[in-house]
């Protein structure tokens, strides 16, 4: 109960400056409420009409019930209209905070958490938050309000008879109790197993080709149906606790309505009590199990909205990567130097980078080498800080790059992958991505020098052509040639390229390798290289093994001294060369 409330108070703390509609909503909930009582005290006035043939009656009672029914109409729509523009407003905000901060957590977070999961809290669990502040907080005001108004009002009539209300509260609240724990525990699995599911839906919608060329239909089939029916178990358990809980609390509040009845049909009662008295208090009492049968109905709601909560402040919860540096460059010259740096992924034992030490200089080429997990790519991101790293291992002109502000530091360097990342958005927008200040005539310059003005200005709608998830209307070539091309654009006096031409075919690359040597000319570059032409130009070489720079220098002078880089170049990049040929 008292992790429910903190959840519910830590909602409570997006009410701030939405009090004016809370209250708006508050206000008509309770003139709703307040019409309960007042039907009953109708019918105790037109009763008591009847029995004192009062003709007069006619009058006014009428009036009265019209003024009733608007009152009532009236509350319902400023209850039930201001609460759900709270709630939207409340699910809004969340929304655009889970998104913003899901900008600044650490890229350490992303590699501990599938992307199903990830979108299952940014969409599912939202959902389950907005019924929360929504439907159930609308149901929880207005039918509690209506209880207590009710049962003020029962009390106000013949307290002694009331009195049965107060005897099954414990027991309607020991059994809400005990429900909520059983609902709160299967609907976190339940969001578990839907968070599989979208996690295998999203893999097979992304790797469909894959899927496909491998004959793995079934296989993802029966992924992704097994992740369902985990679903499909646990909402079965929801529904059948809440179909037990029903009934069974009917039946306590019928049992107490049954003893009420007969109290109220006591001799003693009906010689004190007009019949009018009697009715009213009857109809008063009579409202209460809908309210009751409502507001206990909604545990099933609150509880999934409550989990919901968990998930989604959970994510909230994430420290973002830390941005302590106060220091900031208009311009850097490029020199990177790099001390002593060892590397161990977090939640992870194993040390990646082992004492790592090197020197760039302004405008120097370098490439590193060695086979596929020996720390290359991780060295790169590195120098962007994706990742924690211990002060005084990596140095910007002489600044620890921890000293830099994360904007500024990142502002100074680019990066071409041979994973290409683009966005389904225009050409326009993908080159000068997030920024609006580049004019046409730039892009148009960046695209020249990537080689890929001439396919773009082919394009029906030129750099206002949509690309599609990825590029996915664009080929393997172009897409790489678009990523470059917003390298190009930013400019940043250092350059890191991972395999950029691995995506090329041998035409492409030719286009690509001469506007890539251009930029490289100016900029520190640091080069992860497949190719043993892009090998052979660079100032030197970084040869890497499990971790550790096992030999530098140029390319002529490794194969020289003929020990690992001699037999990776005789084994790998000979081998692949003849293979692109």
């Amino acid at each position: 109960m008292s992790e429910s409330y903190q959840l519910y108070g830590r909602l409570l703390t997006y009410l701030r400056g939405k009090i004016g509609m809370f209250s708006l909503s508050l206000i008509g909930f309770a003139l709703f409420a307040a019409s309960q009582p007042a039907l009953a005290k109708l019918m105790e006035l037109v009763i008591e009409s009847i029995e004192n043939k009062d003709s007069d009656a006619r009058l006014f009672l009428p009036t009265i019930a019209v003024g009733i029914f608007i009152m009532r109409g009236v509350g319902y729509f400023i209850g039930n209209y201001y609460n759900e523009y709270v709630g939207a407003s409340i699910i809004r905000q969340i929304k655009l905070q889970l998104f913003n901060h899901l900008t600044t957590v650490p890229a350490a977070y992303f590699d501990a958490n599938k992307q199903g999961n990830i979108l299952h809290s940014l969409h599912n669990s939202v959902s389950l938050l907005q019924v929360l502040v929504t439907t159930a907080f609308k149901t929880l005001v207005r039918e509690g309000l209506t209880i207590i108004a009710l049962v003020g009002y029962v009390f106000y009539l013949n307290w002694k008879l009331s009195l049965v209300f107060l005897c099954i509260a414990p027991v309607l609240a020991y059994m809400v109790a005990a429900t909520n724990q059983t609902f709160r525990s299967i609907s976190r699995k339940n969001e578990g197993a839907l968070g599989k599911a979208l996690q295998v839906s999203k893999e097979l919608i992304s790797n469909h080709g894959v899927v496909r060329t491998f004959g793995s239909q079934d296989y993802e089939s029966a992924r992704y149906e097994s992740a369902v029916n985990r679903a499909f178990k646990t909402q079965l358990k929801i529904r059948k606790v809440a179909s037990i809980f029903t009934p069974l609390t009917q039946v306590v509040i019928a049992m107490a309505m049954a003893f009420i009845i007969y109290l109220l049909l006591s001799p003693e009662t009906l010689a004190k009590s007009t019949t009018g008295e009697l009715v009213g208090y009857l109809t008063a009492v009579a409202l209460l199990p809908k309210s009751i049968r409502s507001l206990s109905g909604i545990s099933v709601t609150i509880q999934r909205g409550l989990v919901g909560a968990e998930v989604v402040f959970k994510l909230v919860d994430v420290e973002p990567e830390p941005d302590l540096g106060e220091h900031e460059a208009d311009v850097v010259k490029g020199k990177l130097e790099v001390k002593n740096l060892r590397f161990t992924y977090p939640n992870s034992e194993t040390e990646v980078l082992k004492n790592i030490s090197f020197t760039v200089q302004p405008g120097e080429m370098i490439a590193l080498v060695g086979k596929s997990g020996s720390g290359k790519s991780t060295l790169a991101n590195l120098l962007f800080r994706l990742y924690e790293i211990d002060d005084d291992s990596i140095f910007l002109d002489d600044v620890d790059i921890n000293r830099y502000k994360l904007a500024n530091l990142r502002g100074h360097m680019s990066a071409v992958n041979q994973n290409i990342s683009l966005f389904d958005d225009t050409i326009r927008n993908n080159i000068a991505y997030g920024k609006k200040e580049y004019s046409d005539e730039q892009i148009y310059r960046a695209l020249e020098c990537a080689n890929a003005l001439e396919f773009v200005a082919a394009l029906p709608k030129g750099l206002d052509t949509a690309i599609g998830e990825n590029g996915l209307k664009l080929s393997g070539g172009q897409r790489q040639r678009i990523s470059i091309a917003r390298a190009f654009l930013k400019d940043s006096p250092v350059l890191i390229l991972d395999e950029a031409t691995s995506a090329l075919d041998n035409e492409s690359e030719a286009l690509v390798t001469s506007s890539l040597d251009q930029l490289a000319n100016a900029k520190t570059t640091l080069v992860i290289a497949h190719r043993l032409s892009t090998i052979i130009k660079a100032d030197r070489l970084l040869v890497m093994r499990d971790g550790e720079i096992v030999e530098t220098g140029s390319h002529a002078e490794l194969v020289k001294k003929n020990r690992f880089y001699a037999s990776l170049y005789q084994t790998e990049y000979q081998n692949r060369e003849k293979s692109v040929d």
